[in-house]
């Protein structure tokens, strides 16, 4: 169900870039540390979006990184765990009485 709603989402989205890449059909002059170069606004609008999805990404790597480090450290703490909790079931119980 989840997986028909993001699919729905998803097509919503690419309908809607359509229609604003039909709508913003003139050209415009991009100008560049290079140069300059003329390009459909809706091409400009789509590589400023993938540019900044880009940055987004990359920045965000360290988080990721820093985060998929900690959790293979709780696994290897949390089998560590359990290992012993195992070890510590089979020892034999010293009876007093």
């Amino acid at each position: 169900m989840l997986r028909w709603v993001a699919i729905i989402i998803l097509l919503c989205i690419f309908v809607l870039a359509l229609a604003l890449a039909y709508a913003n059909g003139e050209s415009v002059m991009l100008d560049y540390l290079m140069g300059s170069a003329k390009v459909h606004l809706s091409s400009a609008l789509l590589g400023a979006a993938v540019i900044g999805w880009l940055f987004g990404l990359l920045s965000s790597l360290g988080v990721i990184f820093r985060l998929k480090r900690q959790v293979w450290r709780l696994k290897r703490s949390v089998r560590d765990a359990e290992t012993e909790i195992r070890n510590l079931r089979n020892i034999p119980l010293k009876n007093d009485h």
